[in-house]
Order: structure tokens, then sequence, then C-alpha cells
């Protein structure tokens, strides 16, 4: 049973979707249970997957109805973690982020269920250092999380796919525009409005550039921080705010992949960036170094604006005019631009979404013999 919240759209729900369709060919039945029902769970429905939407009340109920063997939670939240507490089928919390949200109570409960659990998963291993810190010695595997080879039904030639996204901008892409392109929601921790700001910064020195920043709204606030310093700039009209978007027009349109956020576990998106042949430049975060430092993987990694994962320390960068990290992402922007788009369909194994579900599966398995 994998445990999730709601189902819509995000890097966390792309790794549930991706259990749920590939862990039964490694021998297991799975149902997907989902607070709130989304796009992502409609598609798990639309191909054969069991998905079951439960309110968190109903959680610990419908898991003794279901006795299920394993239960793996995506969430860390204090009701969640509540729902599974004394559960009868071991759980395998799967951290996939630094979650500085946290209060007290919740790393209290979150410390109860570690200490019951046969073992635990974190997405990369900053993310397993990000959790040590806090509740201490346990036992955390990394598994990274991993994509999908593209859908060769899908696939685009690069001219079509950037027609399609000036008809989403209702502008012009020129021949001689260098795409960067940014798959992210606008969150706390994402940093759209630090990526906008060293975008305009680098524009200055190139106005070939061009920004597309796409991702479902999931804070207004963080968008309306974007798009203020968009409308404040002389070069503002070169960045364009979308809501969640198809990725595969996103990527196949861009020259240059981008992401400024404060934390992340994966990030997955610049995995697919780097699928589709695109050079990134990443923030220091989840396993953004690990990424790049693959053989003929090329990008660049900059010291993220933060100093640690701190609500207060992220709220310190929000609020700055320019962010700690604007002049040296700007610049890593600058170079990588330059690059051009390496062989497409080209993915380090490890982070390849056959490598991430047999990684779950081992994990799972050593979970039940216990």
């Amino acid at each position: 049973m994998l445990i999730a919240g709601a189902l819509d759209g995000g890097g966390v729900e792309a790794v549930i979707a991706a259990l749920a369709l590939g862990l039964p060919a490694e021998g297991f039945d799975v149902e997907v249970v989902a607070t709130q029902a989304g796009r992502v769970s409609a598609d798990l429905s639309r191909v054969g997957v069991k998905v079951t939407t439960s309110s968190v009340a109903g959680l610990a109920d419908l898991i003794s109805e279901r006795r299920p063997d394993v239960v793996e939670l995506h969430r860390p939240d204090p009701e969640f973690l509540a729902a599974v507490l004394n559960s009868a089928p071991p759980v395998v919390p799967v951290f996939h982020a630094m979650e500085s949200y946290l209060n007290a109570e919740a790393w209290t409960a979150l410390e109860r269920v570690v200490s019951q659990a046969p073992v635990c998963v974190a997405v990369s291993e900053g993310v397993r250092e990000f959790f040590l810190q806090r509740i201490g010695p346990a036992n955390i595997s990394v598994v990274v999380n991993g994509v999908s080879k593209r859908d060769p039904r899908r696939i685009l030639e690069n001219g079509v796919a950037r027609e399609l996204v000036a008809r989403a901008l209702s502008d012009n892409i020129d021949d001689s525009d260098i795409l960067v392109v940014a798959l992210q929601r606008y969150s706390d921790q994402k940093n759209a409005a630090g990526l906008v700001d060293a975008f305009l910064k680098a524009a200055e020195t190139e106005p070939r550039l061009r920004l597309v920043l796409a991702g479902s709204p999931d804070n207004w606030l963080e968008y309306r921080r974007a798009d203020f310093l968009r409308r404040g700039a002389v070069l503002g009209h070169r960045v364009h705010l979308l809501g969640d978007s198809d990725s595969e027009v996103i990527l196949t349109a861009g020259d240059l992949y981008a992401l400024d956020s404060f934390a992340e576990g994966g990030p997955l998106t610049a995995v697919e960036a780097v699928l589709h042949g695109l050079p990134v430049v990443l923030s220091d975060v989840g396993f953004a170094a690990e990424l790049v430092a693959q053989d003929g993987l090329v990008g660049e990694v900059v010291a993220r604006a933060n100093r640690d994962f701190s609500e207060r320390e992220l709220a310190a960068q929000r609020r700055r005019i320019h962010q700690s990290n604007r002049e040296a992402f700007a610049k890593a922007m600058l170079r990588m631009a330059d690059h051009g788009r390496s062989a497409a369909d080209k993915v380090p194994t490890s982070f390849t979404m056959d490598s991430m579900v047999a990684g779950h599966a081992a994990l799972l398995r050593s979970a039940i013999s216990r």
C-alpha cells in the first residue's frame, strides 16, 4: 500500500505513480491511497492501478481492513504519522525533501514512527543527512528518484515544441532566442522569484535569453513575487510565467534548464531535463551535485541562496531584494547558454526509473521479511 496526500501533480506524485506502475513487475500487488483525488490518481486509475480515496482520519481503519503486507508512507505530516503508528503491517516512511515546515510535534511523531520502521527511504544523501540530524540514528537507505524513457509516441521536433510554447505565451520565439526553461511549483521552497531575478541579471549581458517558468501555483504569494520582479524589470518581457504545463513540450523546446531552489529532495525535473539533452544550472540541493558530476553531463551547480533549511532563513532570503547567489547563478546560466543541447535519451543508470523501482522493491521485501 502506497499512502500519498493529494495526487494531482508534482515530483512526489510522479514518484508515487512510477512506483505504482513499476512495482507489479517486481511481484507486488499495489494499492495507492490518496487523501485527495487529482490528475495523477485519474491517470493511474485509467491504466488499471487500484486507487482508493480516503480521509486521513480513515487511514488507520483502511489499513486494518486491507491488511497489506507493507505500507510505504510518502507524507510526514503529523496526522498521517498518527494514522500509521502501531499499525500491524510494517511501515516504510519515504523522505522526499528537507521538510523545514515540520514543527516540534511533527518531529516527535516522526521519531516514533521511525523507531518502529524496519527501514526508511530518502531520495538523496542530502535528505538522509537532514533527517538524521533531526531524529538521530535511524536505518535510512538512499534510493535516488529516477525517470522513465521518453514515450516515442510523444517525441516532438524542437521547432514544433517551440511553436507550441509560443502559442501558449501568445508571443513569438525567434530562432535566435536561447530558451531557458524551468518546471517547478510556485511554492516556498522552489524559489521562483530567485530564479527570475537571476535570469534578469543574466539577460542584461545576453539579451537573446528568454525564460519560461511553468508549474502549479501552490502558493499564489510566490507566483506574485516572481510576477512583481518580471513586471518591474526593463527586460521583464523576456520572462514568461505559465501554470502546470506539458513537460515534454517545455523541455523539448528549451535550450537550457534552470532551478534555483532553496530545498529539494531530487530534483526529478532536472533528471528529465538531462534526458532531453539540456544543459542544466542547479542550486546545490538534493542530488544536484551527484547528477552534474556524471560523465558526459553538461551542467553547473551553484551554491544555494540559503545557509540552512530553517523557515527563518528561507523567509529572510525571500525578503531580500537580491538573493545571495544571484550573481553566481546568472553567470552559470550565461556559461551554460553557450553549450547547446546534447544527445537526448541518455541518463545515468542510477537515475533511471528501473533503478528506482528496483531499489524500493528490495527495501520493501526486506521490511516484509523482518
